[in-house]
């Protein structure tokens, strides 16, 4: 499903995109290396970077974002979005095994910010294979982001600790906790007693 506001924040945590937004408000590669248009910007070829691993070892790979653009047109609600902007003969196209192309349904030369949001993130597939199998899963995701999932009480704290191992350098963090409070009232007690270092 779309997620919320607070959901796209845990899921940063666990999950990185293809592209990511500068400061600036410019999209700039991210787990991938290049973006490359057609002339008519119609057909996106996407070049992953090397040696990134998903949190239960498996590779990031062409097949794994075939797995994930698969997955997301299937969805019956996210799917039903996404499906009109994609050539459905031949959406996705496995290069080589660091590199996918993606066939448009017409021309996007902004294509790639869609890459920056939930549409971009990535996640393991076999994880993916799994949860379809067992929904419990879906509250233990496996990405390749700066924190590995560790716990979650529902309704209560999910924790996500460092990932020693990002590609993207340090994590300066030893964990993360999200507190589900629904309560504006309870929310901003807490951030002013100093039991929580932000809230959304």
């Amino acid at each position: 499903s779309s997620l919320s506001s607070p959901g796209l924040m845990m899921s940063n945590a666990v999950f990185d995109t293809l592209a990511a937004f500068t400061p600036a408000g410019q999209w700039v590669p991210y787990l991938a290396e290049s973006f490359t248009p057609n002339d008519d910007f119609s057909v996106w070829t996407v070049k992953l970077r090397e040696g990134i691993s998903f949190h239960d070892g498996t590779p990031l790979n062409a097949a794994a974002i075939a797995v994930n653009f698969g997955t997301v047109l299937k969805d019956p609600l996210v799917g039903l979005a996404v499906r009109p902007f994609y050539n459905l003969d031949n959406p996705i196209e496995i290069v080589d095994d660091l590199t996918v192309r993606f066939n448009l349904s017409g021309a996007n030369a902004n294509w790639p910010t869609s890459q920056t949001g939930q549409l971009g993130m990535v996640a393991s597939p076999a994880w993916l294979e799994a949860a379809l199998e067992d929904p419990t899963l879906n509250q233990a995701p496996v990405g390749t982001g700066p924190f590995v999932f560790d716990s979650r009480s529902e309704d209560g704290v999910t924790r996500m600790v460092r990932n020693e191992t990002w590609w993207n350098g340090d994590v300066y963090l030893d964990a993360v906790e999200f507190v589900t409070v629904t309560d504006p009232d309870t929310r901003n007690d807490l951030l002013f007693q100093g039991e929580i270092q932000a809230l959304q």
